[in-house]
């Protein structure tokens, strides 16, 4: 009976000294981090949007990817992630402030007009 208990007892110590070495989650230090929490939609150009600054670049297409990406984060500051899709590669789901796909072909030349999400 006693080796059970020490057991028991054992446990509960390992689990509250894993326990301390992990900071609590806490939304200030997210944002503090550079991660981007859930913001309230904004007005640009007469619609609601979620993301600040210029959403879609039309006017790319046909550009090589790297010049793309450059004029990208030129033209939009809240960009810190352009990611390059072959056509019939699917996009995630959900959307994300500061990420823009670019859809290239075997050339990197773009296809589609990037858009943020």
């Amino acid at each position: 009976m006693e080796g059970k208990s020490m057991l028991k007892l054992s446990h509960v110590l390992a689990f509250l000294l894993l326990a301390s070495l992990f900071q609590s989650l806490m939304a200030r230090d997210l944002i503090s981090d550079g991660i981007e929490v859930l913001q309230l939609p904004v007005e640009n150009e007469g619609e609601s949007v979620f993301c600040p600054g210029k959403l879609s670049w039309p006017e790319l297409v046909g550009m090589p990817a790297g010049y793309a990406k450059a004029i990208i984060e030129k033209e939009n500051s809240i960009v810190h992630d352009v990611r390059l899709l072959l056509p019939g590669m699917v996009k995630p789901a959900n959307y994300v402030c500061g990420r823009v796909f670019l859809v290239v072909d075997l050339k990197l030349i773009v296809q589609i007009p990037p858009s943020m999400g």
